[in-house]
């Protein structure tokens, strides 16, 4: 296991503002009936080993004041708006301490699996289960075999063998980590078809709209013809009583 070495807090080091801009991040160790220590990390170095995966279940060796001690992540603190990695939490451990840690589910075979060949797909549950352990046997993962899994399986944790000495924090129920679903198929919305009835109304409709407007039609002509005869009857009129 490789050693890391990190620096001990001091007002000499700097603020926590200094520390984060010449690289190094503040963090804190504690744990096994200690007082808590006030240290810090190479930024790079740290994000290296957490991009290494199982960062959380990883025991580190830390390196300091002439000394090793080993210990678990905990914790890490992100700035709100930048997303900086700005503080770590360690817990200090030995061989035999008792550990809570959460550690990934990897599943095998996905490739011949006959559910996932027929066009079924992997629904993950869940990614990570909650152990307990001792501090010397953390687990780097759990895996599951999925070469006789078909669509309708559940994957449940009882399914899966844990090593000795390695206990669920969960013990109340046999959870699911994962089920084997058929694929989802989109079918397109089918343009609605028109009841009879419907089409009846509107064609009734339609055909009493071209009804009304052929009476205004012919209500407009007879107006126009009564008005004109009125006309003619008023020019006759007036020329008998010229004529007297």
């Amino acid at each position: 296991m490789e050693n890391y070495k990190i620096v001990t807090r001091t007002k000499d080091n700097g603020s926590t503002k200094s520390l984060l801009k010449n690289g190094m991040v503040p963090g804190i160790l504690y744990g096994q009936g200690t007082e808590s220590i006030k240290i810090s990390f190479e930024e790079k170095t740290l994000k290296k080993i957490m991009g290494a995966g199982s960062f959380y279940s990883k025991i580190l060796d830390l390196k300091f004041d002439g000394k090793t001690v080993k210990v678990l992540p905990k914790d890490l603190q992100y700035h709100p708006v930048t997303d900086q990695l700005i503080h770590f939490d360690f817990l200090r451990v030995q061989d035999n301490t008792k550990v809570t840690v959460d550690v990934p589910v990897e599943f095998l075979n996905q490739d011949i699996c006959p559910g996932l060949k027929q066009g079924g797909v992997l629904n993950l549950v869940r990614r990570f289960v909650e152990l307990v352990c001792d501090a010397s046997n953390i687990p780097e993962k759990l895996k599951f075999d999925l070469i006789n899994s078909d669509i309708g399986d559940a994957i449940k944790i009882s399914n899966i063998e844990l090593p000795k000495g390695v206990k669920l924090t969960i013990t109340d129920r046999d959870f699911v980590i994962a089920t084997l679903v058929p694929p989802t198929i989109e079918v397109e919305p089918e343009p609605e078809e028109k009841a009879e009835g419907e089409e009846g109304a509107e064609e009734g409709a339609e055909e009493g709209a071209e009804g009304e407007d052929k009476d205004e039609t012919k209500g407009e002509a007879k107006g126009e013809a009564k008005g004109e005869s009125g006309t003619e009857d008023k020019k006759e009129e007036y020329s008998k009583d010229k004529s007297k």
